[in-house]
């Protein structure tokens, strides 16, 4: 295991070795169909123009949030995109219309992922998710083999009751850093007030929920993630359980500067044409 700067790089299993794999060779399989089927249709197009119904074949769209990438994947100023995930994602607390949205990247086994849900993550949510500024938004990302996977499912699972956070403060308060069984994720959710434990076993072991921890995975990975904690504050980078001042001065720098994009400063000219 790799530690930097209060970072935890889980051991690389097997499992999750083949996962990252097979996602990555599906995104390429992805991109080139789309590049042979432009191709395709550039060369059966009629010489004399299209007809009404020829349309070109619609460019592949990556599913990775925009709040989710690194700043140094584009150029334009953040923009809050207009998703139905910004309104009913059961993984995030705040508003919706946040000027700052800061995405999470954790393992639910991870020691200093504990020690930011346990010292820093509340004083965000004090300070700033309270007054409107901040929308925090969890991902998972099991890094650490088959208890990680379980306990991400479990949360996924505890989500669909509305219960994500009272799962995410019973499973971190209680500095578990072992592999746990289903009984334990049951244990968690019943702690949690998950209000139908026979559902949460259902949904924990079902497709779905292996589909979306899959999902958020390879998104971290396409954002840059590679270990736990990462954080992504209006698509600036952090890593680590750094101390709660640098997030509340990186927080507060992007605010500013997201109220600046919303009312820029009238230049001379502006003001007096």
């Amino acid at each position: 295991m790799r530690i930097i700067l209060g970072a935890e790089e889980g051991p690389t299993s097997r499992a999750y070795r083949r996962r990252v794999v097979a996602m990555a060779a599906v995104g390429l399989l992805a991109v080139m169909m789309g590049i042979l089927a432009q191709f395709a249709q550039a060369g059966s197009a009629p010489t004399g123009g299209t007809s009404p119904g020829d349309t070109p074949t619609a460019p592949v769209e990556s599913h990775l949030r925009r709040d989710a990438m690194p700043a140094a994947a584009y150029a334009t100023p953040f923009v809050r995109p207009a998703s139905p995930l910004a309104t009913t994602d059961p993984m995030a607390v705040g508003r919706a219309d946040a000027p700052v949205v800061m995405v999470e990247y954790a393992d639910f086994l991870c020691g200093y992922c504990a020690r930011f849900a346990r010292d820093t993550g509340p004083e965000i949510v004090s300070r700033y998710v309270d007054a409107g500024v901040v929308r925090v938004e969890f991902r998972n990302f099991p890094i650490r083999g088959t208890g990680s996977d379980d306990l991400a499912r479990a949360a996924w699972a505890a989500a669909q009751q509305g219960r994500f956070w009272e799962f995410h403060n019973s499973v971190y308060q209680a500095g578990v850093y072992a592999p746990a069984a289903d009984n334990t994720a049951l244990g968690y959710a019943r702690a949690a007030g998950v209000p139908d434990l026979d559902r949460f076993t259902a949904d924990m072991a079902s497709p779905e929920a292996r589909q979306a921890v899959d999902q958020s995975v390879a998104e971290g990975v396409a954002a840059g993630a590679e270990m736990t904690p990462t954080f992504f504050v209006n698509g600036k980078k952090l890593v680590g359980a750094l101390p709660s001042q640098t997030f509340f001065d990186e927080i507060d720098t992007a605010a500013h500067e997201a109220r600046a994009a919303q009312h820029p400063v009238r230049g001379l000219g502006q003001m007096f044409p």
